[in-house]
């Protein structure tokens, strides 16, 4: 009786095992970047939202965006937006700040709101403008100021 395998034995469990990895890991890669996209889209309708909201409550867009939504906005260096955006444009990126893929531009004296494609040609930025469809434009609010 036998008590170990043969080399041949090893090598076709070493093969099958290859070709299922082969198979495995681009369908992995691939779930983890459609993840993302529906993330980015996510966050982009959270944005839309907060924002919107905070102009209907208050009448008007406050300078700081950290005052108006969660989301994080950055520059066009790719670091975190601290400027006013009522006059200088922020940008939507990926998490971990790598990509930028939008332009977000708010008008108080019209109550507007513009995101824009601004995409650097990554396919996680083609995705998540495809993805956002109706959701890039104009999206013009109103309010009353609930708050002051």
């Amino acid at each position: 009786m036998r008590s170990a395998f043969t080399m041949i034995e090893l090598v076709f469990v070493i093969v099958i095992l290859g070709i299922l990895a082969s198979v495995a890991i681009p369908k992995l890669v691939a779930t983890r970047d459609d993840a993302e996209v529906a993330a980015g889209i996510q966050r982009v309708s959270s944005l839309i939202t907060d924002l919107g909201s905070y102009y209907t409550s208050h009448g008007k867009f406050d300078n700081n965006v950290s005052l108006m939504t969660n989301e994080q906005l950055v520059d066009s260096a790719k670091a975190l937006f601290s400027g006013n955006i009522n006059t200088t444009p922020a940008y939507f990126s990926n998490t971990a700040k790598t990509k930028i893929c939008l332009k977000v531009v708010v008008d108080d004296a019209n109550g507007t709101l513009n995101i824009a494609a601004a995409s650097d040609g990554s396919s996680y930025c083609n995705a998540l403008i495809t993805g956002l469809g109706s959701m890039i434009g104009v999206h013009r609010f109103g309010g009353s100021v609930i708050y002051n």
